[in-house]
């Protein structure tokens, strides 16, 4: 710890026990604001397994995980069991001394911000042309409606379509937000985003094919990170595949909506796209499925019956086949919500409600705040 000065090991342990989450809550009673460098290179399956009790425990703690290996598979599971942050062993100083200021960065967020934590809902397509823009566009908007602070992100970053489905002309993009990550404050993000006339933000996806390149998957889980904190919802336009750009936004979310419609190749991509969830470690209760034009009397389409049966799931939501309200509210680059008349705009108000807001605008049950942790080093 000699070149990080500001952190002190306040306790030490030498093996992963199975009562190691119980010594490390004895010893939080004493430190309170501290965290937890846990290794468990010895023994990853038994490290996981006391980081979950711990994360069941103290569900704020900050737990900087240790091992070596950092397959993607292996680190979305450690995250989704509560892990802050990673470092792969051997360790390097310069790693090492980027992982306190992480820390450090994280606590001074923790002891300056007093607001509850936002939520993040993610709306993922299993395939092109199922609805997910025109779904994360009209949760948005009604979001913003109800006074809570919301903003919008493309991650469409080869070919976004948020800015057109909503007549913008952006002058920055979700490039310059990660340019500036480093120093990024309200301020800064204040004149990087768009404003929408129904009163939420949007950062759209670069114009730039090369700019989109340079976006990393960690810069997103840094900025979704940010956003939380900022604001009351964020909600994020996924039409892409499972890649580690969507992973990382996905370790934050609350809910992960899967836009899928009847027919066959997108009922098959979504089976595709909860197995491979499931197997990576997030559970049936974050993901959600939405059946967009639906249609009861569809012979040549899934029927609901068959669509639940195929992805053992019941859907969430299932939109009605408006197509061409749909295709009108494009055109005019207005949400089909702000339509009172419109069928479908009412179904959008519906699904939003059942998301859980209840009429003063919160979520159901509100949104936990985060809480400060400690720094111990195991093994």
């Amino acid at each position: 710890m000699a070149h990080t000065p500001n952190a002190k090991v306040v306790a030490e342990h030498d093996e992963i026990g199975l009562n190691l989450y119980v010594r490390i809550l004895h010893e939080l009673e004493s430190h309170p604001s501290s965290s937890v460098l846990l290794d468990i290179s010895g023994d990853p399956e038994q490290g996981l397994r006391a980081l979950e009790h711990l994360n069941q425990a103290a569900p704020g703690l900050y737990v900087l995980l240790s091992e070596y290996q950092c397959s993607t598979e292996f680190l979305i599971r450690a995250m989704r069991t509560g892990a802050a942050d990673f470092l792969l062993q051997p360790l390097k100083r310069v790693e090492f001394r980027d992982a306190m200021v992480r820390l450090e960065q994280y606590m001074a967020r923790v002891h300056s911000h007093s607001r509850p934590l936002g939520k993040m809902y993610t709306f993922a397509g299993v395939k092109g042309g199922v609805g997910t823009t025109t779904a994360a566009i009209n949760f948005a908007t009604v979001c913003a409606k109800q006074n809570k602070s919301t903003i919008v992100l493309d991650l469409d970053l080869d070919s976004g379509d948020l800015a057109s489905y909503l007549g913008l002309q952006p002058q920055y993009s979700l490039h310059d937000a990660m340019e500036g990550l480093a120093r990024l404050d309200q301020a800064m993000l204040d004149g990087i985003v768009t404003r929408h006339a129904e009163g939420f933000s949007v950062l759209c996806a670069p114009d730039d094919i090369e700019k989109a390149r340079l976006i990393a998957p960690h810069q997103l889980k840094e900025l979704g990170t940010f956003l939380i904190e900022q604001y009351d919802v964020v909600v994020v336009d996924g039409s892409r595949g499972l890649d580690d750009i969507l992973l990382n936004c996905l370790e934050l979310s609350d809910s992960l909506f899967l836009v899928l419609t009847q027919e066959f190749p997108a009922v098959r991509n979504a089976q595709h796209y909860i197995n491979a969830l499931v197997r990576i470690g997030f559970s049936q209760e974050v993901i959600k499925l939405l059946v967009n034009r639906y249609q009861k009397r569809a012979p040549l389409h899934v029927s609901m019956e068959q669509l639940q049966q195929t992805l053992s799931a019941k859907p969430f939501y299932a939109f009605p086949n408006c197509y061409e309200e749909a295709m009108q509210a494009i055109h005019k680059a207005r949400p089909i919500v702000l339509n009172p008349a419109a069928e479908l705009g009412r179904a959008y108000r519906e699904f939003v409600k059942k998301v859980g807001f209840s009429s003063d605008g919160q979520p159901a049950g509100g949104a936990a705040a985060a809480v400060g942790a400690a720094r111990k080093n195991n093994g």
